[in-house]
């Protein structure tokens, strides 16, 4: 049965299927039959949104866009340096080394690809910003342990943190996405280079388990951290390889897991409970697909022993996949959104009393932090002013620095555009993401006035994130995306199986 609905202004196809998915099975990666990538269609995007908040997010982009190709790539990196050379060189494999160029990328890709790109605002001509684009890209998928001896990554699944493959996946999306944008300016080695690096990634998680915070019985795992985030960004490798290479041979084994990874992400305890358990997500029963949680009941996780809205914001990496999905032409399997109004109405709705620690955290002795005074809402004002920082609380506060906004921004922008099955993913909300996309937005419109280059932060006591800026271009860059997705009626959501 095929249900269209109507998304405000958008129509969304919704796609609802009984059929029951493939085992997740155990079998040896199976290397391609068909590897080949199917490049993005040039018409994918044919309307261009004027409405108030596509044009900031638009202008974000473009803002980070400049500083990217001339502050950045010239000084912050010096990577003008090594023009001469077919690939760059980033001086080590972890993350400091690798994300950041792979982040740029994507973002560069994005502007490049859909109109967001101003060669009169940043200096920089179009071409010269192509060819930066495809040498970041390309540099990352070169320098890949897939294609280089020594590089960066692991065959091997990701165990704790920092360990080498820990993050590489979540890098190798950003690449591989910027890649797939830019299909048409990369040579055919260069494109064999992204797809071996894609595959080997994708591969690794063949066999993988999921990480969870606390088991079945509730106790808890790993003190003071939630693995949801670090499932979301496992599972981004796995959405863009299915996106990419429909016809590979691993296809149902990739997206059997990424339906794994991305349910596993957002679990929470009530998801295995008696009315939650039975009911059938692409193809199998919750209380099957799980074997933990990640998240308290009330959409609330823990990181860092305590109570953190930053990391809160992790079902928006796992929607990343339906930005691939809609670039790809097919439907987003309902795990990847099946989480999000959660957490998200636990940011924007949730009021917190100042004083003794809510119960539930008693659960893990890690948390000894207090409800930090005065209470009240994470989403507490609409405060836009660059160095103000009263329009979000922390209720335990903020070990990142309280400038950041991109991650809110983008948890608003998912709500406002994306849909889900059953309506919208703010439904319910009086102000919902529409509103606080606005606010957000603005606010990082008015950070970003204050340098010519157009970069984002004063320092690290805004952001203390190395790569900050970084990910300011990329999540402008997906924010971007899912707008003029949507005008083009490109987003559809199926509860079939695989």
């Amino acid at each position: 049965m095929t249900l269209t609905t109507r998304r405000r202004t958008s129509s969304i196809a919704v796609i609802l299927s009984a059929s029951l998915a493939v085992g997740l099975g155990a079998a040896a990666p199976a290397f391609a039959v068909d590897n080949q990538v199917v490049p993005i269609a040039s018409n994918i995007i044919t309307t261009y949104p004027t409405d108030p908040l596509t044009q900031q997010l638009k202008q974000i982009l473009a803002n980070s866009n400049k500083f990217a190709v001339t502050t950045w790539w010239n000084t912050t990196k010096n990577y003008d340096s090594q023009v001469a050379n077919q690939y760059l060189s980033f001086g080590g494999t972890d993350e400091a080394s690798i994300r950041p160029a792979a982040a740029e990328a994507m973002a560069l890709a994005t502007a490049l690809r859909f109109g967001a790109y101003d060669p009169v605002a940043t200096g920089v001509s179009t071409a010269d910003a192509t060819a930066i684009t495809v040498k970041l890209a390309t540099s990352v998928a070169y320098r890949h342990f897939s294609n280089s001896s020594g590089g960066w990554g692991t065959s091997s699944a990701p165990t704790s943190w920092g360990g080498n493959g820990w993050q590489s996946s979540l890098w190798a999306n950003a690449a591989g996405t910027a890649a797939w944008l830019s299909w048409d300016s990369l040579t055919t080695t260069d494109r064999a280079y992204v797809r071996t690096m894609i595959e080997a990634e994708a591969n690794r998680y063949l066999t993988f388990s999921p990480h969870y915070y606390r088991n079945l019985a509730g106790t808890v795992l790993i003190p003071g951290d939630t693995k949801a985030e670090e499932m979301a960004w496992d599972g981004n490798i796995l959405q863009l390889a299915t996106a990419m290479m429909p016809n590979h041979a691993n296809y149902s084994q990739w997206m059997n897991k990424r339906v794994q990874l991305s349910l596993a992400a957002v679990a929470r305890p009530e998801d295995v409970d008696a009315t939650n358990g039975p009911k059938v997500i692409n193809g199998k029963r919750l209380d099957v697909w799980l074997n933990g949680s990640n998240a308290f009941n009330d959409g609330t996780v823990v990181n860092h022993g305590i109570v953190h809205p930053e990391y809160q914001t992790f079902p928006s990496i796992i929607l990343y996949g339906a930005v691939d999905q809609a670039l790809a032409g097919r439907p987003v399997p309902y795990a990847d959104l099946r989480g999000f109004p959660a957490f998200y109405t636990s940011i924007v709705n949730q009021t917190w009393t100042a004083g003794p620690k809510p119960a539930q955290y008693n659960v893990d002795s890690s948390i000894t932090h207090a409800i930090n005074a005065p209470g009240g809402k994470v989403y507490s004002s609409t405060a836009t002013g660059a160095t103000d920082i009263t329009d979000i609380y922390f209720p335990m506060g903020n070990d990142w620095g309280n400038g950041n906004r991109v991650n809110f921004l983008q948890m608003d922008v998912f709500a406002a555009t994306i849909p889900s099955l059953y309506g919208p993913l703010d439904a319910g909300l009086t102000q919902g993401g529409d509103y606080w996309a606005a606010v957000h937005a603005q606010k990082i419109l008015n950070q970003q006035a204050r340098f010519t280059d157009g970069h984002t932060y004063l320092n690290a006591s805004e952001n203390s994130y190395s790569g900050r800026e970084e990910m300011v271009g990329q999540i402008a860059a997906y924010t971007y995306l899912a707008r003029l997705l949507d005008a083009n009626s490109r987003f559809s959501v199926t509860n079939t199986g695989y």
